[in-house]
């Protein structure tokens, strides 16, 4: 198996949690990485919590809030640890957050704790998790965020019924407060509006007047009073000084006023007209109510103005003309604002509807379309009727969108229109089709086409339907009677196959044969059509039973199959899980580089041995097992280039030292250094090295055969010299003992000495003088021959 090529591993990487447990508590504490890694990748529970009992680091502790099964032990080491110098990103943690404020011991440490907590849901979780009650109860009777006392009420439903009630009745607090908001500022209108429609020809005018100040000085009391409560939720109080300034002041009697007779209208005209301006400024900034009702109190207080003035001292005619035709303009544009003001929320709730599509599933048929299309058409009209709008200003941006809309209804209608015509002429088309069917007597094409043609009449509007229904009726009725006529005909080709199914259940062929049998029948069956009678139907069952134990033999060898798959599947998973390992744990700067190629190698024999897997389930897994091998691979490609470096490097250098001037010796000294280093160089791939050793080796063959050249002419020149030697021992003993010695003797000597080829200086001198000397003892043994 694979996992027999790894080295050995580590205690830390023993597959006993025990060992690695055992291994953990050996090593140093200041081993933060190797706690680290275990406590947030292990497999085993215990072996992470020994890791994190020794763990002082902070980042892997937050990595490990994360993960339920030690985020609770994680909480506690991380609160342990903390001090001033802990990063706020740990401090300020959910997780840590949530466990500090569950054992807060003071409410005021427990709402510190509570507002880092951003998320209001979380934050509601949180407070209900507070150990203490009294701290608890206390904290949940500061909180006045109305967000965060509805996320505490769902919370706190049925886990705490104090808080619960607290949170309840706070809610309850503010959505009567708030009631009592609205109904006030209704009724500051509704005083505004009744002092300002006081006449000074109403004789009871003061008592009036003294009876809506008075109501109107206990109105503000009260709003102030509300405003107080809402205040308390973070609502916004109202202006009690912009609402006092509404409220319009007593007039004085025309009798008390000074009579002034250099009155002027003109400035008042102008104010009319500048209002009148304004209009259209207000109606592009936007329609609201606050918008219409400053508009109609500036119309109320230059009116007013203009009554004063004028019952001190009367307009001219045609001044008093204009200023009336400008008010009543003024008084008609904000009726019209006013009504757009209270349109605009049906207006917008039109907006938001959807509009009907072909393509879109809620609207299931093109009557369904229709119908909501004509809805949204009919109420879009009716609101721009209501609307009323006159040409001279500009109109409201909710106004234009509706308008749009209604174009936008139009094309819609324009596009179902088309799609009808277009199924109708559809279902026509199919009712031909559907005919032609029927007279050929194909009945199953018949059979899809009439429900092709059911479902297109469903999706027309109903009166097109109807038009067609008659003709889809008579079509029914005759695909009714082929179907009787198809079922008389062909019950005896069911029986048939049911016999044939029976007699290949009794006696099965070969496994592949079988299967391909079962498949055949069963088509030939289907080509039937489905049955529909009483008689068809017990033929079916026959036929299903006798293909259930005909292909029993297939299930079971298809069953074998399966497990197999499922048996190559698990190895190929235990091959990945291994190389996976072999990767994350093995020390690739130290790696035995020989044994990663045969561990890849062994990785993709096994992988193809085990063969075959599912495909959608085995997909994946290849991934897998291509990802780690491509990395095994890249890393040994690596280990490769760079060996190959060093031996390109080494061929450089053997170079070098074959063209060097050194002698051979020393060159054949340095290429058997070259050698090896050659040998100690880690692993390369078979071809790259055989490549690279033939073009070392030539260098190596130079080197080296020069130096037995070397060699081998010592070796001769020192035959040489032996020989020599023995030539001229051998002369001098003739010189000696031998009185034939004669000229021609010492002359062969001299050939067979010379014949011996270069020698040195030393040895060529006593070669010569020899020679010499028995030239002399020739010559002076012929001189006493002579006197002889």
């Amino acid at each position: 198996m694979l996992r027999k090529l790894f080295k050995r591993k580590p205690r830390l990487d023993a597959t006993d949690p025990h060992d690695r447990i055992s291994a953990l508590a050996e090593l140093d504490d200041g081993e933060q990485e190797t706690f680290a890694r275990l406590f947030l990748t292990d497999a085993e529970r215990e072996v992470r919590l020994a890791a994190l009992e020794r763990l002082t680091r902070i980042e892997p502790l937050v990595q490990g809030l994360a993960d339920d099964a030690v985020a609770e032990p994680a909480v506690a080491r991380l609160l342990a640890l903390m001090d001033d110098g802990t990063p706020a990103a740990a401090r300020q943690h959910p997780a840590v957050l949530r466990a500090q404020l569950a054992n807060a011991e003071t409410p005021d440490a427990a709402l510190a704790i509570a507002t880092q907590i951003a998320d209001l849901s979380e934050r509601a979780t949180a407070l209900g998790g507070i150990s203490r009650t009294n701290v608890r109860l206390a904290v949940a009777e500061a909180i006045w965020h109305p967000a965060l006392l509805a996320e505490l009420e769902k919370s706190a439903r049925s886990r705490d019924k104090s808080l619960h009630r607290i949170a309840r009745e706070r809610l309850t607090q503010l959505k009567t407060a708030s009631a009592r908001r609205q109904q006030q500022d209704a009724q500051t209108e509704k005083l505004v509006a009744d002092a300002v429609a006081l006449g000074d020809e109403d004789p009871h005018h003061d008592a009036r007047r003294d009876a809506i100040e008075h109501a109107w000085t206990q109105h503000l009391a009260a709003v102030e009073a509300t405003d107080a409560q809402l205040a308390r939720f973070g609502v916004v109080s109202r202006d009690l000084s912009a609402l006092r300034h509404r409220f319009p002041a007593r007039r004085e009697s025309p009798k008390e006023l000074a009579v002034d007779a250099s009155i002027d209208f003109e400035p008042l005209l102008a104010q009319a007209e500048t209002l009148l301006e304004s209009a259209s400024a207000t109606i592009a900034a936007g329609l609201s109510d606050n918008a219409v009702a400053e508009f109609e109190q500036g119309i109320r207080a230059l009116n007013g103005q203009w009554s004063v003035a004028a019952d001190t001292k009367p307009p001219r005619e045609e001044i008093s003309v204009r200023f009336h035709q400008l008010i009543a303009t003024l008084t008609a544009q904000a009726r019209d604002m006013e009504r757009a003001c209270s349109l605009a929320a049906k207006a917008n709730d039109l907006l938001r509807r959807e509009v009907p599509g072909l393509d879109q599933p809620r609207f299931e048929s093109i009557g369904v379309s229709q119908r909501e299309i004509r809805r949204q058409s009919d109420a879009a009209d009716g609101l721009l009727q209501r609307y009323a709008w006159p040409e001279k200003l500009p109109k409201p941006a909710v106004l234009a969108a509706l308008e749009e809309r209604r174009h936008v209804l139009a094309e819609a209608a324009e596009r179902c229109e088309a799609r009808t015509e277009a199924q109708a002429e559809e279902v026509v088309a199919g009712l031909a089709e559907l005919r032609q069917s029927l007279d050929r007597g194909a009945v199953q094409e018949a059979v899809g086409q009439d429900r092709r043609l059911h479902e297109l009449v469903r999706r027309l509007p109903r009166p097109r339907a109807e038009r067609f229904n008659a003709e889809l009726d008579e079509a029914g009725a005759r695909i009714r009677e082929l179907r009787d006529w198809r079922t008389y005909a062909e019950a005896p080709k069911r029986e048939a196959l049911c016999r044939q199914m029976a007699e290949l259940a009794d006696r099965p062929l070969e496994i592949d044969e079988q299967a391909e049998a079962v498949k055949s029948l069963r088509l030939q069956w289907n080509d039937l059509g489905a049955v529909d009678s009483h008689r068809d139907r017990e033929l079916k069952k026959r036929f299903d039973r006798a293909a259930e134990r005909a292909f029993e033999p297939c299930r079971i060898h298809f069953k074998e199959q399966a497990e197999q798959r499922a048996f190559n599947f698990k190895q190929r998973q235990a091959i990945v899980e291994a190389l996976d390992g072999y990767l994350a744990n093995n020390d690739w700067q130290q790696a035995d580089w020989r044994g990663v190629e045969k561990v890849l190698r062994q990785a993709r024999v096994e992988w193809r041995s085990y063969h075959p897997v599912d495909r959608k389930a085995g997909r994946e897994l290849a991934a897998r097992f291509h990802d780690l091998t491509s990395r095994i691979h890249a890393l040994l490609k690596e280990e490769w280039e760079r060996n190959i470096g060093l031996k390109r490097a080494i061929i450089e250098e053997a170079a070098q030292v074959r063209d060097s001037p050194d002698t051979a010796t020393d060159k054949a000294e340095a290429m058997k250094n070259l050698q090896r280093r050659w040998q100690r160089v880690g692993a390369v791939p078979h071809g790259a090295d055989q490549r690279l050793w033939k073009l070392f080796r030539a260098n190596c063959d130079v080197v080296f055969e020069a130096r037995n050249a070397v060699r081998h002419r010592h070796v001769q020149r020192s035959r040489a010299i032996e020989e020599a030697g023995v030539l001229l021992a051998e002369l001098e003993r003739r010189m000696d003992l031998d009185p034939a010695l004669d000229r021609n003797i010492v002359a062969d000597y001299e050939q067979r000495l010379h014949d011996l080829g270069a020698l040195p200086k030393n040895v060529q001198q006593r070669v010569e003088s020899i020679l010499q000397e028995a030239d002399r003892a020739v010559v002076a043994r012929r001189g006493a021959a002579s006197a002889d």
